[in-house]
C-alpha cells in the first residue's frame, strides 16, 4: 500500500512563515529572513530573535556564530545576539571557516579572526576558505597553501590554473585543462588526466573523462566507472548521478539504490533529499520513498529544517511520526524506532486496529486510507508511540 503525506497534511506542528518576502537556508539554528526592506532571524520555532531594523542591505547565514552582513557594499560581520563585531569596511566577505574569514579590501584578500583583527595581511590576488588548517592563496599568478598564522605551508613550483580546497587531505588542481590532486606535501598524487574533478567526501570523488562522469578513490582507483552524464559528491553513503536526462542516486559500489526518474534532486541531509518530478518539488528518504509527494513549488533542506514554498517550515524531527505512520502503513520494519520486534509488532498492529475501526465507521476500508485522514492517523500514531517507547 503506498501512503504519501501530502501539503494539507505534512505535519502538524508546520509554522506558518507567508509573511515574509524570502527566507533562506537555515545555519548554526538560525534563518535569515526579509520582509520588505527589514533584514532578520528567525530561530526553529519561527520566532524571530534578531531584528536589525533595516541597518543592513543584505544578511547572510551564520558561521562560526558569526554571520556577514552588507550595506553600501561594504561588508561585515554581527553575532548571534545582532551586535555589529566587525564594522562594514570591506569590499567582500565571505562566511568564517574555522575560525577565520576571507576579506578582501582595495583589491587584495587577507583574513580576520572572529574579533575583527587582521591575522594574514591582504596582500593575495585570490584566495579560498580554510579547510584542514590550510588555505589556497594567489600571489604573482602563483598558488600556494598558507597555514592560520599566514606561513606558507606548500609553495607550489608548478604554475597550476586553479587550486582547491583540501578534503580528506586531498586538493584538486587544474593544470592547463586537465585536473588532478595534491596531497599536503604538495606532491602530485593522482595525475592531472580529468576533464573535471569534484573534492573527496567519503573517500571517493566524482570526475569526468571524455564527458562521462565516474568515481576515484584517493588512490586514483576508478571505483564507479565513468557511465553518467553528471554526478554530484558522496553523502550519507549515497550519491546523485544523471543518465538520459534524469536524476537517480547510487551507492559506493556504484549500484543504483534509487532509479533516475528525477529532474532535479539535492544532497541527503538527516536521511531525506529533496526531489523534482514533472515541474514540482517533494522529498525522499534514502530507500526511495516518497515521504512528501511532488506537489511544491520549491521544497529546501538545512540544518534540519524542511522550507516549502517559503510558505512554511518544519523540523524534521517534528515528521518522525509521520514516516512512522507510513512505514507502519506500508507494513515495513521500524528497526529505528523499536528495536523489540514483538513491540514493534504490536505497536503496528494496533494502529492498523484503529484506523480499521475508523474506516469502518467512515465505510471506507483501509487499503484506500486517503491523505485527510493522515492527521488523525497521526495522532493514534503518537499516543502508541509514547505508550510503547522505552
Amino acid at each position: 500500500m503506498e501512503t504519501v503525506i501530502s501539503y494539507s497534511t505534512i505535519i502538524k506542528n508546520k509554522i506558518d512563515i507567508s509573511k515574509y518576502d524570502d527566507i533562506f537556508n537555515f545555519s548554526e539554528g538560525l534563518a535569515a529572513v526579509r520582509l520588505n526592506e527589514n533584514c532578520n532571524y528567525i530561530r526553529k520555532d519561527g520566532k524571530e530573535v534578531i531584528n536589525l531594523n533595516k541597518r543592513y542591505n543584505n544578511v547572510y547565514g551564520f558561521h562560526d556564530n558569526l554571520a556577514a552582513v552588507e550595506l553600501n557594499r561594504k561588508y561585515g560581520y554581527i553575532n548571534k545576539e545582532g551586535k555589529e563585531v566587525v564594522k562594514p569596511i570591506y569590499n567582500f566577505g565571505r562566511d568564517f571557516s574555522e575560525g577565520l574569514a576571507a576579506v578582501r579590501l582595495n583589491g587584495k584578500w587577507g583574513y580576520i579572526n572572529n574579533k575583527g583583527e587582521e591575522v594574514v595581511k591582504p596582500i593575495y590576488d585570490g584566495v579560498s576558505d580554510f579547510h584542514e588548517g590550510l588555505a589556497a592563496v594567489l600571489l604573482n599568478g602563483e598558488w600556494g597553501y598558507i597555514n592560520k598564522e599566514g606561513k606558507y605551508i606548500i609553495k607550489l613550483n608548478e604554475r597550476y590554473n586553479y587550486v582547491g580546497d583540501f578534503h580528506e587531505g586531498l586538493a584538486r588542481v587544474k593544470l592547463d585543462d586537465k585536473w588532478g590532486y595534491i596531497n599536503k606535501e604538495g606532491k602530485e598524487v593522482i595525475k592531472p588526466i580529468y576533464d573535471y574533478v569534484s573534492d573527496f567526501h567519503e573517500g571517493l570523488a566524482a570526475v569526468c573523462l571524455n564527458g562521462k562522469y565516474g568515481y576515484i578513490n584517493k588512490e586514483g582507483k576508478e571505483v564507479v566507472k565513468a557511465i553518467y552524464d553528471g554526478a554530484s559528491d558522496f553523502h550519507e553513503g549515497l550519491a546523485a548521478v544523471l543518465l538520459n536526462g534524469k536524476w537517480g542516486y547510487i551507492n559506493k559500489e556504484g549500484k543504483e539504490v534509487i532509479k533516475p526518474i528525477y529532474d532535479y534532486v539535492s544532497d541527503f541531509s538527516e536521511n531525506l533529499a529533496s526531489v523534482k518530478l514533472n515541474g514540482k518539488y517533494g522529498v525522499i528518504d534514502k530507500e526511495g520513498n516518497q515521504i512528501i509527494d511532488c506537489t511544491f513549488d520549491s521544497i529546501s533542506i538545512s540544518d534540519g529544517m524542511i522550507i516549502f514554498d517559503n510558505k512554511y517550515m518544519v523540523d524534521i524531527k517534528t515528521m518522525e511520526l509521520a514516516y512512522l505512520f507510513k512505514l507502519s502503513l506500508d507494513n515495513k520494519t521500524i528497526e529505528k524506532e523499536f528495536n523489540d520486534k514483538n513491540k514493534r509488532d504490536e505497536y503496528v498492529g494496533e494502529i492498523e486496529e484503529s484506523l480499521k475501526e475508523k474506516e469502518a465507521i467512515k465505510e471506507k476500508r483501509i487499503t484506500n486510507i486517503e491523505n485527510s485522514y493522515v492527521d488523525d492517523a497521526l495522532e493514534m500514531a503518537n499516543s502508541h508511540y509514547e505508550k510503547y517507547q522505552d
